[in-house]
């Protein structure tokens, strides 16, 4: 997997929040409408490491 096939990976399961794993996980009031906060954080990361190595 590509650190592209990555990311679109992780910007897909963003929006699955609401699961077990979601609760308490105490970033779960910055979740709403933009998905899992700390999907959302690593996946922009990974975008941010991906331009620096180009």
């Amino acid at each position: 997997m590509t650190d592209q096939e990555l990311i679109k990976a992780l910007r897909r399961l963003m929006v699955q929040t609401g699961s077990l794993a979601c609760l308490g996980c105490g970033y779960e009031h910055s979740c709403g409408v933009h998905g899992c906060a700390i999907i959302r954080k690593v996946a922009d990361r990974l975008e941010e490491l991906e331009k620096q190595k180009k």
